[in-house]
């Protein structure tokens, strides 16, 4: 049994034990001594058929190591990676090759999938970077409006002061008018001038004091919505630090899961591939 016999009766064989279905071509310097198709790849080769030009006198093999080649769909229709090795006789002489053709049309699907993966993640990056910045800058806003209105409050204790020292002055004029009033009475007839400008003393204080009482309510209901606001604020400042957190801290999963799936796209390109 020659070298030919051995190796056409080893394929069924080795179709076997391959991980996919392979098409296998054995051929020598000039015409093909055995051909079985897989199931996705068929060129319907016969025993006894001669080479194309440009594969006669061992042009496709490599006498000295293993020969792969990626074809692409464009060519025959189904993308697949050829395998030729040299075959030599018992002197070492090269008399043929061995050819196994396998499709790689679910590889390549597989790497598409992981490509589609890939744009997927590396878009969600994109986003939640921008995300990100959008909280830090509400973050920083917010903050900003925290300040604004904790000197707002401050300021307007300061007002609540001034019209304290109104009302002490308005009390003390009524009480100069009081005593005008009282010394107009005392003199008679002659201080009645005197008495109606210590009437109108009198009711500008008690229109001082009641305009003053208003402003302090008023005040007071300001300082009350600043004080509100100021709590609101700080409750979204702190939100939206901790949003800001956990945008960062879900930026980094995301680039943890890019590397990921660029590191399976990479693996699965060496598991499928022949050539290494």
């Amino acid at each position: 049994m020659n070298i030919f016999d051995s190796l056409i009766t080893a394929v069924p064989y080795i179709k076997e034990i391959m991980r996919e279905d392979v098409m296998i071509t054995i051929f020598d310097h000039e015409k093909y001594v055995f051909y079985a198709p897989s199931k996705d790849l068929d060129f319907k080769h016969k025993k006894g058929d001669p080479l194309p030009p440009k594969y006669q006198n061992f042009q496709m093999v490599d006498s000295t190591k293993t020969v792969v080649v990626k074809v692409p769909e464009e060519e025959f229709g189904v993308p697949f990676e050829s395998v030729s090795i040299p075959i030599k006789d018992e002197n070492g002489t090269l008399v043929g090759g061995l050819n196994a053709a396998i499709s790689t049309k679910n590889q390549d699907t597989l790497t598409t999938i992981i490509g589609d993966i890939q744009g997927i993640s590396n878009g969600l990056v994109d986003k939640i970077q921008h995300i990100a910045a959008h909280s830090e800058e509400l973050s920083a806003t917010s903050n900003q409006i925290s300040q604004n209105a904790d000197e707002a409050v401050k300021k307007s204790s300061n007002v609540t002061n001034i019209t304290g020292v109104i009302k002490g002055i308005s009390e003390q004029t009524n009480l100069l008018g009081l005593n005008a009033a009282i010394e107009a009475a005392r003199v008679g007839k002659d201080g009645a001038g005197f008495g109606v400008v210590a009437d109108e003393v009198r009711k500008l204080s008690t229109d001082t004091k009641d305009a003053t009482a208003n402003v302090e309510d008023a005040l007071q209901q300001i300082k009350g919505s600043i004080e509100s606001m100021y709590t609101d604020f700080s409750e979204i400042a702190n939100s939206s630090q901790e949003e800001a957190k956990l945008v960062t801290e879900f930026m980094e999963e995301m680039e943890k899961l890019n590397k990921a799936t660029e590191d399976m796209k990479k693996f699965t390109e060496k598991i499928v591939s022949y050539d290494n």
